[in-house]
C-alpha cells in the first residue's frame, strides 16, 4: 500500500500541527496562553531601539536627544565625541532603518 502525499505531512507542518494542539491543550486547561509557545523574535531588542528612534526623529527630535533616550546619559556623555562616531553611526542607521520600515519596509519583516 502506497501512502500518497496529500496523506503525509512535511516535518515542518507536522511540528507546526503540533505544536499548534499543544497551545490549544494548555488553553484549554490553564485559560490562558502560555508565554513559552510564542518565542521571542530574535531581532526584537534591535527593533524596539528603531522604532523609538523613529518615535523621536518623527518628534523633531535631535540625534544627541534620541541618542539619550535609546543609551542613557553615561553613555552619551562618554561616546558622543569619540572620534569613531560610533555612537552616531548606531542612532543615524537606527533612524534610518526606522523610516525605511515606516515608507513600507515592514511587509519584508511580515511575509
Amino acid at each position: 500500500m502506497r501512502l500518497t502525499s496529500s496523506v503525509l505531512w512535511s516535518p515542518e507542518e507536522l511540528k507546526q500541527r503540533l505544536n499548534a494542539l499543544e497551545c490549544l491543550n494548555s488553553l484549554c486547561w490553564t485559560g490562558r496562553l502560555q508565554p513559552g509557545f510564542f518565542p521571542t523574535e530574535p531581532r526584537c531588542s534591535r527593533l524596539r531601539r528603531v522604532l523609538r528612534a523613529l518615535d523621536g526623529f518623527i518628534a523633531g527630535a535631535s540625534h544627541r536627544e534620541i541618542a539619550l533616550a535609546l543609551f542613557g546619559r553615561t553613555r552619551v556623555e562618554q561616546d558622543w565625541a569619540d572620534p569613531g562616531d560610533h555612537l552616531r553611526d548606531s542612532v543615524r542607521r537606527a533612524v534610518r532603518r526606522g523610516r525605511s520600515l515606516m515608507n513600507g519596509g515592514y511587509k519584508r519583516l511580515l511575509l
